[in-house]
């Protein structure tokens, strides 16, 4: 479904795959916020990361390939 070489507004990582269900981590390359996306059969949602605090997951953009 994602394809980094297509997306330029995201770096994203295949983080799973396990009994249908695909896992991503998207970075947004532009402000560093991840989010978690989950994707089985027609259905998937998308959510923010959090760190141990409940904060949202920041990366620095910068130190994306």
């Amino acid at each position: 479904m994602f394809k980094n070489d297509k997306n330029e507004r995201f770096h994203v990582e295949k983080c799973s795959h396990a009994k249908g269900i695909s896992c991503y981590i998207l970075t947004d390359k532009e402000t560093g916020i991840q989010y978690l996306s989950n994707w089985t059969g027609a259905g998937g949602g998308i959510t923010p990361l959090l760190d141990k605090n409940g904060h949202i997951s920041k990366v620095d953009p910068s130190t994306l390939t």
